[in-house]
């Protein structure tokens, strides 16, 4: 009996093992399939800005649930009709304007009675494992502008603004992602492009 119940506890330490060690590579397995972002060469970039210029449909402001929809944030809805022409720069070690063009339907307009928005491009070239590549990141700020009157009957505005910037973790012919990324897909904030084909 002695036997049997030395035998039972054996067989049941020997599964346990192999249920732990399967468990364990499938969390290998995960994490090896997923693809760290990585910067881009200046003719990957080639994508981005075109041979001189190229426009862009912000298609996707990238928040997590609990702040989608939040009237102080941009939303997928008023980004829709903005247009971004991302320029080629004469020196990828440069801060780049952006040329936007805004579209009919306003982000802050439950509260404000004009919006303002500003982006640039920064380009950060370094050498990785011998290839040259550029950190692109995206720095956009958006304002409220709301009119005001103090106590005192003082007309003035009062502008709010927001800004942050979001790295180039995606890039094709047709799409572009800015995130805070450390995985391709795995987007917590950032912002997703789609080509505009004229």
């Amino acid at each position: 009996m002695k036997n049997y119940n030395i035998t039972k506890l054996f067989f049941s330490f020997c599964l346990l093992l192999i249920v732990v060690s399967c468990s364990s590579n499938d969390d290998e397995l995960e994490a090896s399939a997923k693809i760290r972002v990585t910067d881009f060469t200046k003719s990957d970039l080639a994508k981005l800005n075109g041979i001189t210029e190229k426009k862009w449909k912000l298609t996707e402001v990238i928040l997590p649930e609990e702040f989608r929809d939040h009237p102080n944030l941009m939303n997928d809805a008023c980004v829709a009709d903005d247009i971004y022409t991302f320029s080629t720069p004469t020196s990828y070690k440069s801060l780049r304007m952006v040329k936007i063009e805004l579209g009919d339907t306003r982000c802050f307009s439950s509260f404000s009675e004009a919006e303002r928005f500003e982006a640039k491009l920064l380009y950060v070239p370094y050498n990785a494992d011998g290839v040259n590549v550029i950190e692109t990141t995206l720095i956009l700020k958006n304002c409220s502008i709301e009119d005001t009157v103090n106590s005192n009957g003082v007309k003035g505005t009062f502008t709010r603004c927001s800004e942050d910037g979001y790295r180039l973790v995606e890039l094709t012919e047709d799409r572009a992602v800015f995130s805070n990324a450390t995985y391709i897909g795995e987007y917590t904030f950032g912002y997703v492009f789609e080509r505009v084909i004229e």
